[in-house]
Formats: C-alpha cells, sequence, structure tokens
C-alpha cells in the first residue's frame, strides 16, 4: 500500500508522518507546497517540495494525474488554497481525508460566526508604503478566493471521502453549514501525541510558578486586546504575562507588544521567535493560568500541554473547545467566570483536579491512541473507496 500526504510547510506534518509511518512502514511519500526552499518549519525530508504558484489565483493542480496514479490513498493536511486544486488531478477512484485544522473551516464554510471580539475589532495598526499595498492586495485576493469558493473549494470537499475536524463536534458544524452533494464521512483523528509531541522531556512535570499565558499565535482570533484590558484592569502586578507570537501578523504581535509593555512593563514577555516544542514547554512551564480568549476552535495543543501540567485553563465558555473538555469531565473555566471573579487568577486547581486532567490528556493524546485512531482512518478510506467501486460495478450491471 502506497498513501501520499499533501501538506504546507507546517511543524504539524511532522507530528503526523511519523505516527502513519509507524502503523504503515515505507508506505508513505509527501509533497509539500511551499512559496520557497528551504522550508522553514518541517524538519522531515519530503519526497517532493512544489513552489512558484499563488495560493489565491491557481485554477489548476500543478501536479499531473501520474503523479497520484500509483496511490491507494491521499491524505490533505489541512485543506489550504494552494493544496486543494490537486483534487483536480487524482483519479475519482482514490479515496482522499481532509485532516481539517480549524483556519480551513471557519474562514469561509463557517464564516457566519464572529470570531473577534469589538476591542479586536477596533485595533489600530498602523499602515504605511508596502504595507497598504500589501493590505490591498489582501483584500483583492480574499474577494477572489470568496467568489471562488462555491466553485472551487465546495467541489473539493464533496470529492473528498473523510473528513476529520480536531473537535467531532465541529463535523456537524461543518456538514450542516450548506447543502451538499456529497459530505466526507467522519473519523476521528488528532495530530500530536503526548509522548513524542507534546510534553516529551518533560514527562511527569508540573506548573513551577503562578505566570500567566495568554494565547498561542499572533493572530486576530486570539483576541488577545480584550484578555491585556482584563488583567490590566484587575491590576495584575508582579507577575510575568507570557504571549507567543512567534506564529501570525508581524504587524499585529508589535501592536500587542506595545500594549503588553505598556500595562505590565518588564513583566511581559512575548514570544517572538519559534522555538523547538522542548525550548516552548520550558518556557510556559511557569504558566500557572492560561487564558485563551478565541471563539472558535485553536490552541487545543497549548491547552492540552498546560493540562497535563496541572494550570488552571480558561476558554470561553462559547468556544467548541469548553464543551468538549467539559463533557469529558476536564477541570477548566470560562474567560467569562473570570471576568466576574477576579480571585481565580490566584485560585490553584486541587490535586484531584489536576490528576484527573493529566489523565484525560494523557490517554486521549496517548501515541496507542494515535495508531489506533489512525489504522482506522486509512481502514474507513479504503473500505469506503471499494464500496464505491463495488456500487460502480452493480450499476453497470
Amino acid at each position: 500500500m502506497k498513501i501520499l500526504h499533501l501538506a504546507t510547510d507546517d511543524k504539524f506534518l511532522d507530528h503526523a508522518f511519523p505516527v502513519f509511518e509507524k502503523v504503515f512502514p515505507n508506505a508513505n511519500d509527501v509533497i509539500v507546497f511551499a512559496p520557497q526552499k528551504p522550508l522553514r518549519y518541517v524538519k522531515l525530508t519530503p519526497n517532493y517540495i512544489a513552489t512558484s504558484r499563488s495560493s489565491f489565483f491557481n485554477k489548476k493542480p500543478k501536479l499531473a494525474q501520474e503523479n497520484y496514479q500509483n496511490y491507494d490513498l491521499i491524505v490533505f493536511h489541512s485543506l489550504e488554497p494552494s493544496i486543494y486544486p490537486e483534487l483536480q488531478s487524482i483519479p475519482s477512484e482514490t479515496p482522499t481525508v481532509w485532516l481539517g485544522w480549524g483556519f480551513d473551516y471557519y474562514s469561509d464554510l463557517l464564516s457566519d460566526i464572529p470570531l473577534f471580539l469589538e476591542k479586536t475589532k477596533a485595533l489600530p495598526v498602523s499602515l504605511s508604503g508596502n504595507d497598504i499595498r500589501r493590505r490591498v492586495s489582501s483584500i483583492v485576493k480574499a474577494i477572489i478566493r470568496a467568489l471562488r469558493m462555491p466553485t472551487v473549494k465546495i467541489k473539493a470537499i464533496e470529492r473528498i471521502s473523510i473528513f476529520a475536524p480536531v473537535l467531532p463536534s465541529e463535523y456537524d458544524l461543518v456538514a450542516q453549514s450548506r447543502k451538499w452533494k456529497h459530505f466526507p464521512e467522519f473519523v476521528a483523528w488528532n495530530y500530536g501525541t503526548m509522548e513524542d509531541n507534546f510534553v516529551k522531556g518533560f514527562e511527569g512535570a508540573s506548573i513551577t510558578g503562578n505566570a500567566i499565558l495568554v494565547g498561542n499565535s499572533a493572530t486576530f482570533t486570539g483576541n488577545h486586546i480584550e484578555a491585556l484590558d482584563l488583567l490590566h484592569q484587575f491590576g495584575v502586578q508582579g507577575r510575568q504575562i507570557i504571549v507567543p507570537l512567534s506564529y501570525g501578523n508581524k504587524q499585529y504581535a508589535q501592536k500587542l507588544t506595545e500594549v503588553g509593555n505598556s500595562y505590565f512593563g518588564d513583566n511581559f514577555e512575548p514570544l517572538m521567535d519559534f522555538m523547538p516544542i522542548e525550548d516552548y514547554v520550558a518556557s510556559i512551564k511557569k504558566c500557572g493560568y492560561v487564558i485563551m480568549n478565541h471563539v472558535r476552535q485553536q490552541a487545543v495543543g497549548n491547552i492540552v500541554i498546560m493540562l497535563y501540567l496541572g494550570a488552571r485553563v480558561f476558554v470561553r465558555q462559547e468556544n467548541p473547545v469548553y464543551a468538549f473538555f467539559k463533557d469529558m469531565g476536564v477541570s477548566l473555566s470560562t474567560v467569562q467566570e473570570l471576568e466576574v471573579n477576579p480571585a481565580l487568577l490566584q485560585t490553584t486547581l486541587s490535586e484531584a483536579e489536576r490528576e484527573s486532567n493529566r489523565k484525560f490528556v494523557s490517554d486521549y493524546w496517548s501515541r496507542d491512541r494515535a495508531y489506533e485512531h489512525t489504522k482506522k482512518l486509512v481502514e474507513k478510506a479504503l473500505s469506503l473507496a471499494e464500496l464505491t467501486k463495488l456500487e460502480s460495478v452493480a450499476g453497470i450491471l
């Protein structure tokens, strides 16, 4: 059997590939679609790197059909605009899997969900020269993307065999977002394992301080300003405020840094540079409290790490992440609860709550669970393809 993985230059691919290789040894090839070489985040060596194609204006697949005919399964790591046109070249009888990341369905299919809070929407970002041109170009591309989405992305999704979103509840959200001619089947699958990715080298470790972690990246969906304003309003002093900003919008990161420095001075610590996961966990291990102010599902990996370490985690009540973890018996709080009870920033979880949280994330994101899910994912995709062939033959007869 041969499996082909189509991905962009992102660290998540390095989490997924070893799992597929363990379950299906020597069966996996990788093509990375990236604007340039060398790759910045992917550490493994792909079989091929596809460059020189616009992410927005590409109407045709870059790779010819012969690149796909010898594979039994094609796995899409997100449906980023530079990847999903490839579905046009994949033989119709070849099963395909979409491993969703969040941005690839919230940005268009679930665009009716308001993701930004008021202060974030009103955040001033100074523009000048090239920045203005980039912003205009971005707007034009976004309009074209929106116009093309129904005819390109929708058709792509209707061609896919299996969809594995980050959270099971998001499958229904996307499935109900419009009327589909065909919608992929659901299979549970997640990126990363505790042993190999999230807490490798920190097994059994616990938080070491009362610093506060805010957000996971320099993206507007983090609604950082509201969170920083809340901490400033509470008069938080003498505690480090750690804000990861190595991914995302540089202007947004700069603005947050200005606000953070003005509110908290030397206690504000923006993490501006991408770092290996071990160094990242070492940096955030001192955070006994975590504020993730996203409306949509995001930062699940960070939340998993901090629950394992024993931190008190705050997420927005309307975020699907909250219902998912609460339904699983995890102890976490909402940002709305914090707004009315600032004392929660001084209230640690009980030992029983910490142990229960650690057990859940250790089991759910375990290496063995990842292997089990990967085996089921591939077997389901292949069985669906076989069923389609049988139905096709029956139709002819």
